[in-house]
């Protein structure tokens, strides 16, 4: 059996952490954990009655489960993190110089073409006949 050797699985690992904190960083864990809770409610409904009414339960926002208030809470907690004193808001201006140049639309009878004098060719002549088939025994 072969294994691979440790260096071949630190770059592998290296990217799997950089995902990992990209999705954090993102909050892709909120929307796992409201996958989860939105699938856990859905089999519980339909438990309870019939699949369309489950669907509707579950996506009305009205018969939410204590994951889902647990995930709302936390959306809201992240998006407002208080700033640390002494740090105020950095903003990036990227300001970008335009030359403006104004397009102006060519004159119309650019664009004629000139009629051709040209017919097609005409054949009367049967094309050429294929070569016998090889016949095989």
């Amino acid at each position: 059996m072969h294994s691979r050797p440790e260096s071949a699985l630190l770059p592998r690992t290296a990217r799997l952490v950089v995902v990992g904190a990209i999705c954090l960083s993102l909050g892709m864990h909120w929307v796992l954990l409201q996958g989860i809770a939105w699938t856990g409610m859905l089999l519980s409904f339909a438990r309870e009655g019939a699949v369309i009414e489950a669907v509707q339960k579950t996506f009305d926002g009205q018969h939410g489960c204590a994951l889902c208030k647990k995930v709302q809470e936390g959306r809201g907690s992240s998006r407002e993190q208080p700033r640390q004193a002494g740090q105020g808001s950095v903003k990036i201006h990227a300001v970008l110089a335009l030359e403006v140049t104004r397009l102006v639309a060519p004159a119309g009878d650019v664009f004629s073409f000139p009629p051709l004098h040209e017919q097609p060719v005409h054949r009367s002549d049967l094309p050429e006949t294929p070569p016998p088939r090889s016949v095989r025994i």
